[in-house]
């Protein structure tokens, strides 16, 4: 399991779309009471991000029950180098995008949505403290500048290669959530910009820069729960 073509064949993990239609061992009974609430309330953002929070403490206590992988496939996969964090990853997106179809304007929703994604294909984020104030009407070349120095980096990620189906299926994602801009309920936008984000990520796949328009735009899973959500808007 720790040559490149058994690694690059379990991507991609989040397209098509996790919904328990596809992916049989994504909800358990013990799901079944928190799948009804969220039917019965699915107008509640309140229980969407309850749902979502509980879930994701789920997973990350499970992680680190789970066995190590080897230390190749560690460096290779990153964040995604176990089966129980491979599954908690479909389990978010399925929460996400299941909550998305119901609030898609919500700026809270997406931001955190794209940090999780982010985290498991770019690894854990690291940004330099910043030396001293900031200019308040500085010129744009020491603007850009300054921003680049103190530009957010990643460790620890996906591999390019063999993980390029996820990295596709990431900037889709960022994509799909430009194309929500003009209707979030939030004034400040610039938080979603994610141009930056391949430029800053040191790896040896530098045609990453050429997946502008990697895959069609997502569609939002097919479950009865989603379903039932996406008459809300």
């Amino acid at each position: 399991m720790d040559d490149v073509g058994s690694l690059g064949a379990l991507f991609p993990l989040t397209w098509p779309i996790p919904s328990p239609t596809t992916h049989k061992h994504l909800l358990q009974l013990s799901d079944l009471s928190r799948e009804e609430d969220l039917q019965r309330n699915a107008g509640s953002f309140r229980h969407w991000w309850t749902a979502i929070t509980s879930t994701k403490d789920a997973i990350v206590a499970q992680q680190k029950k789970a066995n190590p992988a080897s230390p190749y496939v560690d460096k290779t996969l990153g964040m995604l180098s176990t089966p129980e964090a491979r599954l908690g990853l479909q389990k978010l997106v399925y929460l996400y995008e299941s909550a998305l179809a119901c609030f898609p304007t919500s700026f809270k929703l997406w931001k955190a949505y794209l940090q999780m994604r982010c985290l498991y294909v770019l690894g854990k984020s690291t940004k330099p403290k910043r030396a001293g104030g900031r200019k308040k009407l500085a010129e744009m070349r020491e603007a850009l500048e300054d921003e680049l120095e103190t530009a957010e980096t990643w460790d620890s990620g996906l591999d390019g290669v063999i993980g390029w189906e996820e990295w596709k299926a990431l900037v889709a994602t960022f994509e799909r959530a430009i194309t929500w801009l003009p209707t979030v309920r939030r004034p400040c936008r610039a938080s979603l910009r994610w141009t930056g984000m391949l430029m800053s990520y040191n790896t040896d796949a530098t045609t990453l820069v050429n997946v502008l328009h990697p895959l069609p735009a997502p569609t939002m899973p097919r479950s009865t729960l989603a379903y039932s959500c996406s008459k809300n808007f």
